[in-house]
């Protein structure tokens, strides 16, 4: 055991723990306290569709439960477990009264988060996505089961501290042959494992092998309950289909008995805010599954440039109008926070599926944004400094992307979304 792991468990020992962050860092700090027997009473969480829902058993609350069981518990730690705005988190937990000894910052221990893609294709073509830009590079393939241990061998040998791995980010799981295999694998390493996928997947035998294997977070995309809104941003889908899935999803956890924290996120467009998202949420409600709606945004990285240079393609001026609120409005938005480090530089790491290392997870041209050929043959620290002066980097900081790609000031986002729809009311 490294010094960062032990310092940590005499940190935490004997002392009632809540988690705020409910996703991916909360529920692979989950694993590790169960792996090292530590008390862990809640889990809190910024966004109220996750209230009242359980991880292993630990229900959500609210970050004003907080206040209640700091009186009920004297040495009480609060554990921030997110990935991309603990900054926010922890002006609120100071606002609470909780000085530094009350509360910790997992991710300044973690040091960097790993998200593997190991599917480098989809089998939709979403316009809002990056699979669906011709005029972007890109590799397709499947990591190898092989390709995958080495990796995440050298990333356990270069990492003091990884409680999860993100097998996403641009591709879909669910076509990996071997998804179950690496699924495996990673929970063999103590490690929780987070996959995504727009469950628009035909092959009942791969889905019943992935809940087998039990992947602790699983996220499901979609952006509507009926079949043209649907379609319109999840194009090649069929929502049928997904909500099939969706059943046997539950009928799967409960044969196998899968202890599998289910997320339906419903991307927010203009055309799905109606009757397909009150649908869509009262599905997600029988099935007991957490219904998690967010804003859908202009991305890759290389999009949002070409839309603030006046270049963007047909597609990308059509897709911006479908947005609830505007690339312009969500950088003002945004715009307070511009000064903080952006984090999707300084604690991620993404691996293609192909071993190479992109800049971000929000860029994605293969030929542009690759910062190391093969993450096998290059260093962890090596890595990090390619990124410091990367154009594409200096570019997106200079528009002040990174708080609108964060979604940082739900609230604002909130208001702004509103203002369209009461319009439509």
């Amino acid at each position: 055991m490294n010094e960062t792991i032990t310092s940590l468990l005499e940190k935490l020992k004997g002392k009632p723990l809540v988690v705020w962050g409910a996703r991916m860092t909360g529920i692979g700090f989950s694993r590790f306290s169960r792996k090292n027997d530590l008390n862990l009473i809640g889990f809190v969480d910024s966004d109220p569709s996750l209230y009242g829902k359980f991880i292993d058993g630990v229900e959500i609350g609210g970050p004003e439960s907080i206040r209640e069981l700091k009186e009920k518990h004297e040495n009480l730690v609060v554990v921030v477990a997110v990935s991309i705005k603990e900054d926010e988190i922890i002006h609120t937990l100071e606002g609470f009264g909780l000085s530094t000894a009350d509360y910790i910052n997992f991710n300044s221990l973690c040091g960097t988060i790993f998200t593997i893609d190991v599917a480098g294709t989809c089998n939709l073509s979403c316009p809002s996505c990056a699979q669906s830009m011709d005029e972007l590079s890109k590799s397709k393939g499947f990591m190898s089961l092989e390709d995958f241990k080495e990796i995440t061998k050298k990333i356990v040998s270069e990492v003091d501290l990884v409680t999860h791995f993100s097998l996403y980010s641009w591709g879909e799981p669910f076509l990996h042959p071997n998804l179950n295999k690496i699924i495996r694998h990673t929970h063999s390493l103590g490690i929780a494992a987070a996959v995504s996928s727009n469950l628009s997947i035909r092959s009942a035998k791969q889905v019943d092998a992935i809940v087998k294997a039990a992947p602790d977070y699983l996220k499901i995309s979609v952006s509507g309950y009926y079949h043209d809104v649907y379609n319109s941003t999840h194009t090649g889908g069929d929502v049928n289909l997904v909500k099939s899935n969706l059943y046997r999803l539950k009928y799967l956890m409960e044969k196998y008995k899968a202890s599998i924290f289910v997320d339906v996120n419903y991307h927010l467009y203009k055309n799905n805010t109606g009757i397909d998202q009150v649908k869509m949420k009262e599905l997600c409600d029988e099935l007991g599954f957490a219904f998690s709606p967010s804003y859908a945004n202009l991305t890759p990285v290389e999009r949002l440039i070409d839309y603030r240079e006046g270049k963007m393609s047909n597609a990308t001026r059509d897709i911006a109008k479908l947005l609830l609120v505007s690339v312009e409005k969500g950088v003002e938005i945004g715009g307070p926070f511009g000064k903080l480090p952006c984090r999707f530089m300084t604690n991620q790491l993404n691996i293609n599926w192909d071993k190479s290392v992109p800049l971000c997870c929000v860029c994605f041209e293969h030929d542009t944004s690759t910062i190391a050929k093969d993450y096998l043959t290059v260093s962890l620290e090596e890595i990090s400094k390619r990124k410091l002066t990367h154009p594409l980097c200096t570019k997106c900081i200079e528009y002040g992307f990174p708080s609108y790609l964060l979604g940082v000031n739900q609230e604002a986002w909130h208001k702004e979304a509103n203002k369209y729809i009461a319009r439509q009311s």
